[in-house]
């Protein structure tokens, strides 16, 4: 198929080209008899058409220059187009499907034009450059105290439909190699909605907050959905881990934990984000919730719920004020597996406290929590001498807690008694504040903070001084 091939959908059912001579040619006016000599002594007239709301039908569909998109798929995308009534609807469905085209990847450049078609209808025209079919990129990403280097090749439209194919390989400080492999289809032709297979598998040192390897085996389909206001996620997996190759020193804790699990489960996320950037926001909101139940096929049971919420808003003209808020909790029969457990503690997280720094601790190994939560207060200001807005100066103050839900935590018996624990554990968090500077890069936060601890358990890692971080979400 050449690049002047096109796509007709006859009698099915951006700009239009001369919509008022269209519009004046096809009106029954236009096609009376006029006599010149009256025309000479008559008065100039002034005649008023509204062309949006003129009555009419799509009946043919041209597509110039489009060589990999599918008739069905067409069909689809223009239904809308093809069901409108008016001149006005008509423009409205034609830059709305040119629009999805472009977000699909299908055609890097769309053009609509609307002419005079068969049976007194109307012809919509698209002009396209297809989209690029590969594309294969190396990158750097950083959070949760690592950095990793990867490789992304990705195969677009790979059916004519705008499905995705993409796999990626990384290494890191402590993933010694992750593989991920998905497929992504659009649902009815909207890059709005997508359905993703994927299957994915990580191998990563735990050390030296955990004195183990942890291997990954997952696949998976999942369900996303972007609105004008939430985003939802329907996720159902398949998950074997694998606890291994235990140091010397490893906690007996983490003895017991060792081995193979697997855990199948439907998770459900929800979230709205009106934030101007997703790394260092100057207004705007994000709130997200997570619910997962594992046990629906077997292996491990529990039910977990994590979520978040982030203000930020402008004081006065060069400062920001933010605050953030997150918690979770983790219930099932019998002790937690170590795998699914909360974790906190880092410069991503409650700063001024090593990554994972925070809660249980069986000798050197940080073993998580059941439940937990974080707050944070940041003031973003702007700095003296210093012209570019992309680095500001930071004041800061974090507190977090986390405890397991069992014997060796909130539900331990003591003399003081569970609601005491309780009590405790929700009045005394772990505190810090601290001052450093923030860096906006394009597609990352980076962060150099003084921090000073205030209070610390016995068995958290506090770490006053410099504390180094980058990642997209912060507390």
């Amino acid at each position: 198929m050449t690049d002047n091939a096109a796509y007709e959908v006859p009698s099915a059912g951006g700009l239009f080209r001369d919509a008022q001579r269209y519009a004046q040619a096809s009106s029954p006016a236009s096609r009376q008899p006029t006599d010149t000599g009256a025309q000479a002594s008559a008065q100039p007239s002034r005649q008023s058409l509204n062309i949006g709301a003129q009555n009419v039908r799509v009946t043919q569909f041209t597509a110039v220059g489009l060589t990999r998109a599918r008739n069905d798929f067409l069909h689809t995308l223009l239904d809308s187009t093809f069901k409108a009534q008016t001149f006005q609807q008509v423009l409205h469905e034609s830059r709305e499907a040119a629009g999805k085209l472009q977000a699909l990847g299908i055609a890097k450049q769309v053009s609509v034009a609307l002419d005079k078609g068969p049976h007194d209808g109307v012809r919509v025209v698209f002009r396209c450059e297809d989209g690029s079919r590969y594309a294969l990129k190396t990158g750097v990403n950083v959070g949760d105290d690592e950095g990793t280097a990867n490789v992304t090749g990705r195969i677009n439209n790979v059916w004519g439909g705008g499905e995705v194919l993409e796999a990626s390989y990384s290494r890191g400080s402590k993933t010694q190699a992750a593989f991920q492999g998905s497929l992504s289809v659009p649902v009815n032709a909207d890059p709005r909605r997508h359905i993703e297979v994927s299957a994915s598998q990580t191998a990563a040192d735990m050390r030296p907050y955990s004195t183990h390897d942890e291997v990954r085996r997952a696949v998976g389909v999942a369900y996303r959905a972007v609105g004008s206001v939430l985003t939802h996620d329907v996720r159902c997996s398949a998950m074997w881990r694998d606890i291994c190759n235990l140091g010397s020193e490893a906690s007996p804790t983490l003895r017991t934990e060792a081995g193979h699990t697997v855990k199948t489960s439907l998770a459900y996320t929800v979230s709205h984000d009106s934030r101007d950037s997703p790394t260092v926001p100057s207004r705007g909101s994000l709130v997200r919730a997570t619910a997962e139940v594992a046990g629906l096929l077997g292996g491990l049971k529990f039910a977990k719920v994590h979520g978040e919420m982030q203000t930020n808003q402008r004081v006065g003209t060069d400062f920001v004020l933010a605050t953030g808020v997150q918690g979770g909790v983790l219930v099932g029969p019998g002790r937690s597996p170590l795998s699914d457990r909360f974790f906190v503690g880092g410069q991503t997280s409650v700063r001024g406290f090593e990554f994972r720094g925070i809660g249980p601790r069986d000798h050197n190994d940080s073993i998580g929590g059941d439940v937990f939560y974080a707050a944070g207060v940041s003031l973003l200001t702007p700095l003296p001498y210093v012209q570019t807005p992309a680095l500001r100066g930071h004041l800061w103050a974090n507190a977090g807690q986390l405890a397991l839900l069992d014997d060796r935590g909130l539900m331990r018996k003591t003399q003081r008694g569970v609601r005491d624990e309780v009590r405790r554990f929700f009045m005394c968090p772990s505190v810090a504040v601290g001052v450093g500077l923030v860096y906006h890069h394009s597609m990352v936060r980076v962060e150099l903070s003084c921090g000073l601890p205030l209070v610390a358990a016995l068995n958290d890692r506090p770490k006053p001084g410099l504390q180094f971080g980058m990642g997209v979400q912060f507390l």
